[in-house]
This record gives C-alpha cells, sequence and structure tokens, in this order.
C-alpha cells in the first residue's frame, strides 16, 4: 500500500519536554556508535557460542538490530498550535534467530493441517520491545540477555511444529529454502549533531495553517513539521557490524470538506528531506499550501464522477504510483514463496509482461532522480546486506525480482531489499521504483493528450480521462483474493473529443487487475515525475519512491467512490468573517 509521507509515531514514547531555540536531534546521547556495537556484538559472541551447542535444535545464525531514535512534532490548525511534542528518544530491538539449516529453519512458512493459509512468521521479539533509552553498556546488555532467551524458546517451539508439520502435509511448489548465507560487512557511519530551528518552524506552521482560514468551505486543515532522526545498528554472527544514520524532516498540509452531496474530499501536500535545511523556504510553502486550499475548493464545485471503461493518461505521479501498486507489490521474493500468495509474476521470468518500450529498475543507491530527493534510498538493508540496483523489467520482459534474505526459486541471493520498519521482521520491499520508457517512443505531454483523443474516439467514447494527482493506492496479492488493485486519484479530469474544455471531476477511484492493466499502456510522455511516499505492508511502513513519465493506458475501469450521508454545516463558519476582515487589513 502507497501511501503521501505523513507523521508515523515514534515507536516507543518515554520522554517528552517541550523546547525553544535551536533543537538538537542527536545530543542527546552519551554513547557513541561504537560503545553501542561494541556492547552487542560482545553479547551476541556469548549467545550465539552458548546456544549453537544446544544438542535439540542448534543455532546457526543469530542478529541483533537495533533502532535509535528521537521524533519532534509542530502541527497547528486554524492559526493555533494543535500539538507540540519535543525530545522524544526510543530505541526498539529486534531479534533474528534462526535454528535448524539455511534449507530448513524456524522462519518457515507454518502451514495448518486443513490447508489454511499459512501464519506470517511471528517476530522473535515482540513488536513492542522498548529498551531503555540511555545506556550502552549493562541496560543494553540485559536487555539483549532477556530478548534472546525469549526468542531462542519461541524458535525451538516453533521448530518442532514446523518439522512435525511437515511430515504429513502436501510438498510446497518453492523449494529455495528459508535463507541466503551472505558475506560480512563493516560500516560505522560517524555521529552528526542533528538541529533544527524548532522556534521558527513553530511560528511558520502556525502562520501557514491561517492560510486555509480564507477557505470557508473547508472543514479541516492541518499545517504540520515533524522531525525523525535516527540511528541503525546490525551485528550479525557472521560478522556484520553496521552503523547508518536515517534522517526525515517532513513539511505537510492538508485540509478536507464535504461536498453537499456528501462525499467526502480530501487534498494533502508534503515535502521532505534528510535535512531541513534542504527544505523550501516560507515562500514556496506558502504557494502549497493555497494550491491544497484552492484545488480544494474546484474540486469541491466538480462534479460527480460516473463508472467508466475507456482511454485514460496517468500523469507521471499517477503513473509512478500505478506501478507500485500494479507491479511493485507483485515481484517482491515473499510473493513468489509463499503458498497463500496469488504468485501473479512467480512462473514469468524470461516473458513479456508489458510493452516492449518499457524497462523497469529499483535502484534504492540512489539518493535524487529528476531533481528530487529520493525516500526509499539506503546504503545497507535491515539484513545487514548492501543496497543494490535490480533491473526487473528489461523491453517489456520480466528479468528478476526484488529479493531479501529468503531465496526464491532459482534466485538464491539477496539484492539488498530486505526491509522493515523497527520491531518486524524484514521481507522484500521496494526501494527506489523507476519506470524508464525508451527515447524513440516518447512523446510531448500534448502530443499524448492528442493520442487520448483519438484512441477515445476509436472507442466511440465522448471523452477519456486525465488522472493528475494521486494520493496513494492498494493492492491485493493474497490467493483468496481477487488479485485487483485500487488507486485513489485526487485530481481527475474528463478530457472531451469533440474540443470542449477538460472537465475536473471528483469522486473516482482506479480498480483492475494488474495482468491487464500493464499489458494495456500503449504510450508514454517524455515528462518524468516522483512520487514519494511511506509503503505498509507485512513488514510495516518504509519510505519508498516511484518514478514515471505520464502513460497512456488503452483502457482503464474506475468505480464511483463511496459516499455519506451527511450534510455540511448549516451554520456558516465563525472564523469566515475574522479571516476576511484579516485578510483586507494587511
Amino acid at each position: 500500500m502507497f501511501r503521501l509521507l505523513k507523521k508515523y509515531c515514534a515507536l516507543a514514547v518515554l520522554t517528552s519536554l517541550l523546547w525553544g531555540g535551536q533543537a538538537q536531534a542527536q545530543d542527546f546521547r552519551a554513547e557513541s556508535p561504537d560503545s553501542m556495537l561494541a556492547t552487542m556484538q560482545s553479547e551476541l559472541n556469548r549467545s550465539f557460542t552458548l546456544l549453537k551447542r544446544d544438542k535439540g535444535s542448534p543455532l546457526y545464525y543469530l542478529a541483533y538490530r537495533l533502532y535509535d531514535g528521537n521524533w519532534w512534532s509542530i502541527s497547528a490548525r486554524a492559526g493555533a498550535l494543535s500539538g507540540q511534542y519535543g525530545y522524544r528518544p526510543w530505541r526498539m530491538l529486534s531479534v533474528d534467530l534462526r535454528l535448524g539449516s539455511p534449507q530448513f529453519d524456524n522462519t518457515h512458512y507454518l502451514r495448518s493441517h486443513n490447508s489454511a493459509p499459512p501464519h506470517i512468521y511471528e517476530s522473535s521479539s515482540d513488536s513492542d520491545s522498548i529498551l531503555p533509552v540511555h545506556g550502552a553498556s549493562i541496560p543494553l546488555r540485559q536487555t539483549l540477555w532477556l530478548a534472546t532467551d525469549e526468542a531462542f524458546k519461541k524458535a525451538q517451539s516453533r521448530f518442532a511444529e514446523l518439522a512435525a508439520s511437515n511430515e504429513v502435509l502436501a510438498a510446497e511448489e518453492d523449494h529455495a529454502g528459508d535463507f541466503s548465507l551472505e558475506p560480512k560487512h563493516i560500516f560505522e557511519e560517524p555521529p552528526k549533531e542533528e538541529t533544527f530551528d524548532a522556534a521558527l518552524w513553530t511560528e511558520r506552521v502556525k502562520r501557514l495553517s491561517r492560510l486555509f482560514l480564507n477557505h470557508p468551505l473547508i472543514k479541516d486543515s492541518l499545517v504540520e513539521f515533524s522531525a525523525d532522526p535516527e540511528m541503525r545498528y546490525i551485528v550479525t554472527s557472521e560478522g556484520t557490524k553496521l552503523a547508518e544514520r536515517h534522517n526525515t524532516y517532513r513539511f505537510l498540509c492538508e485540509a478536507s470538506t464535504l461536498a453537499d452531496d456528501g462525499l467526502s474530499l480530501r487534498l494533502s501536500n508534503s515535502v521532505e528531506s534528510k535535512d531541513p535545511a534542504n527544505l523550501p523556504d516560507e515562500k514556496v510553502l506558502t504557494n502549497m499550501v493555497n494550491r491544497v486550499a484552492n484545488d480544494l475548493d474546484k474540486l469541491r464545485a466538480a462534479p460527480l464522477a460516473e463508472p467508466y471503461s475507456g482511454p485514460a493518461i496517468l500523469s507521471g505521479r499517477a503513473a509512478a504510483v500505478f506501478f507500485h501498486e500494479t507491479f511493485g507489490h507483485r515481484i517482491e521474493g515473499q510473493r513468489q514463496k509463499k503458498e497463500d500468495e496469488g504468485k501473479t509474476f512467480a512462473k514469468k521470468i524470461g516473458t513479456r509482461i508489458m510493452p516492449p518500450f518499457i524497462s523497469v529498475m529499483d535502484d534504492p543507491t540512489r539518493t535524487h532522480s529528476y531533481g528530487q530527493e529520493l525516500n526509499g534510498c539506503y546504503k545497507y538493508d535491515d539484513e545487514g546486506v548492501p543496497a543494490q540496483p535490480v533491473t526487473l523489467v528489461k523491453n517489456g520482459i520480466l528479468k528478476g525480482f526484488l529479493l531479501s534474505r529468503a531465496p526464491v526459486q532459482g534466485f538464491n541471493k539477496s539484492n539488498g531489499h530486505g526491509r522493515s520498519s523497527p520491531g518486524w521482521n524484514p521481507a522484500a520491499r521496494q526501494g527506489n521504483l523507476m519506470v524508464l520508457a525508451d527515447p524513440a517512443k516518447q512523446v510531448s505531454f500534448q502530443k499524448l493528450r492528442a493520442m487520448l483523443i483519438e484512441e477515445a474516439k476509436k472507442q466511440h467514447k465522448t471523452y477519456g480521462l486525465l488522472f493528475d494527482e494521486i494520493a496513494g493506492g492498494t493492492t491485493w496479492t493474497a490467493a483468496e483474493t481477487n488479485q485487483s488493485y485500487s488507486i485513489y486519484p485526487l485530481k481527475v479530469y474528463r478530457v472531451y473529443v469533440n474540443g470542449k474544455p477538460d472537465e475536473l471531476i471528483r469522486g473516482v477511484d482506479i480498480v483492475g487487475t494488474p495482468l491487464a492493466s500493464l499489458e494495456r499502456i500503449i504510450g508514454c510522455g517524455n515528462d518524468y515525475a516522483v512520487f514519494k511516499g511511506v509503503c505498509d505492508a507485512e513488514s510495516g511502513s518504509v519510505p519508498v519512491s516511484a518514478s514515471a513519465p505520464s502513460l497512456l493506458i488503452q483502457s482503464i475501469e474506475v468505480k464511483r467512490r463511496a459516499k455519506s450521508f451527511q450534510k455540511f454545516p448549516i451554520l456558516s463558519d465563525p472564523t469566515a468573517s475574522t479571516s476576511a476582515a484579516a485578510g483586507a487589513s494587511k
């Protein structure tokens, strides 16, 4: 599931202090990365040495992932602060503990005797495994000791159940094993004091949130700045030792309203960076807020869409989300392996799955693309494997999958895409998905629009559709589902074949199935764009990006969005006259 970047909650809130002036993100830690890694390595060596001697189910791999972060959030509504949270340190530990052998271990999918879908492997340590936020010596060693003991006992029980159930159940399709052994890697990013001007941002979000008061038909709005600097430490029994910074600074504005017919409408926009100094200045942010407000007013007055099947253009950002949902999730490694998955592309390596002028890759090593900073970049994944660019589709032909350390038939090594949010087990996930079109086939947007009109005429349609802004999407990949996807557009236009001006419409979602949708791409633009967001899946929420040119789809299906029976407030907004008077006095 792909959604616009918004604040996600700190995983452990142990202290809360309001601040003023220059806030500092990392200087509250007395210990250094060296001391953190040394403590983790020492306890790992002790535990591994003892537990691998167990006569029943010997340990063959052990890893600790420790996430050490701090969190701030400043939000405002209607010119007043609605939330201000500062200096909230948190730590979270995950234990990856494996018994048996790489071919068959305690992380294997557990199938039940009645052939119900297998259970997702539970965390070795509980997802709320929260550590003391200070100290790299005794408090940390004690937590590692207890978490490892708990994980080992759970793993023993699970391994015994797996061994018994596999004796009486049908053979699985994928025989690739459960884990890939990888070379050791050592990387220690130097500590850096992260700072931002909290007083400046507090006043800024208040001023910017006041702009929504000039739009009395907007029911609710929010302007928010958040900071989430994080250090991730990984040590493994293979000798890997990593310390890497993951920082996110984000500005978000969003607003919602209710149309006269009861349809709920919402628009939002956000910008983010790993360095707060790279966020836009207030003039640019003012334009961003005003655009959201003005577009929401227009959308509220737009006619309601009707169900439709026919040609459509997906603008670059919309096309990026389209590929993330229709293709990206379905080439993640575990979806080719799990018995309860639909396995859309598991048997299609070497076959054409989309037009020959389209290629796709995922490259988490890239930090920028098309002039924008990317979200899905990292040096090492959450299993200690270096990030790697992967060619997924070459000239329309499927070449490979995104892989974690869980092998897939025909692919025995990770390609650095094992990702997770703190406290979750890593799985193969997207990073920076990039849709690339053959330059010889690219046309200007105006030419692509003309091609849309011609295709609509061929299909005897009075109009085609243009999807401009997008909120995100959802996809269903499990075998027991209908294998469909949904994409949630924010701004959609009817492009009439008779020359009538384009018409903004509202209340429409894109629906479909991936194989049919990908095969129906018939044109591409030269106007690449980037969509940045957070993807929610079985290993938690991870930051991702997707880029693509505008695409012309021969046939796309949309449905009307569900609406409520609510009515816009009878009384006028009490702040409307106040805000109007304030605007007139400036």
